[in-house]
């Protein structure tokens, strides 16, 4: 099987025994930035998880009503100001962390949460906000999005780093978006099935959609959700 890198979303209210096992499974995590979800305490117990384990740290900003899964009704500019507000809060932890610590843990990628994930991939004035952000204030760290949307077009654009990401625990339409949250199926929580799932995408490059189409899916990071039903068992499983 190919070497891959998992990554998980982390800090938004799962149990701190849950973060701390998760973060022995994955290469890479998320971190809400109280936004969504998160606060201070949680942002540190992160950061120093991930100096613990060698994970690459990441930025996860969301908005803060639904737990960031509701309607986006911000503009591009108030988009990218989100984004810059919640990775300096993320930032300022990073640096207490060092003042402490005497190490530092580098930020490696920015990944939107929820509503907004999906609106910069289907709004590419927002994703150019999103970029542009990173390019001006967090020179050298990557965004994370779906290939081929809107938020890589961006990257290439700004010259930000870029990586694609696929969903392990989640469902596909056969467009490659995904299945929404409140459909059945949406939502994959055995660990038999996404390990054929990772198997079939590791010998073919392609997942099968919910309809049973294949789909391309050029990715170089997966994700797992701390909220999927069984999560510590799959990330074991991986």
């Amino acid at each position: 099987m190919k070497r891959i890198d998992l990554n998980c979303d982390l800090g938004e209210g799962e149990p701190s025994e849950l973060t701390e096992a998760l973060c022995r499974h994955v290469r890479s995590i998320n971190v809400a930035c109280g936004g969504h979800a998160g606060d201070e305490g949680t942002m540190r117990r992160c950061i120093a998880l991930a100096a613990r384990h060698d994970l690459r740290l990441g930025a996860h900003p969301g908005q803060p009503a639904d737990f960031g899964r509701g309607p986006v009704t911000l503009t591009p500019s108030a988009f990218g100001t989100l984004v810059f507000d919640q990775g300096m809060r993320l930032r300022e932890q990073i640096d207490g962390h060092e003042a402490a610590e005497g190490t530092r843990v580098p930020l490696r990628h920015v990944k939107l949460h929820g509503s907004l994930y999906h609106h910069a991939e289907n709004h590419p004035e927002s994703a150019q906000a999103f970029v542009s952000v990173l390019a001006s204030q967090f020179p050298g760290v990557a965004a994370v999005g779906l290939p081929g949307r809107a938020v890589e077009t961006a990257c290439r654009r700004y010259r930000v780093p870029f990586l694609a990401e696929g969903f392990l625990d989640r469902a596909y339409r056969a467009d490659g978006s995904l299945v929404p949250r409140d459909e059945p199926g949406s939502v994959i929580h055995s660990p038999a099935d996404v390990l054929h799932r990772l198997r079939h995408w590791s010998q073919t490059g392609q997942i099968l959609a919910i309809t049973g189409e294949p789909i391309d899916l050029p990715v170089q990071t997966w994700c797992l959700h701390a909220d999927t039903p069984g999560i510590l068992e799959i990330a074991q499983g991986l």
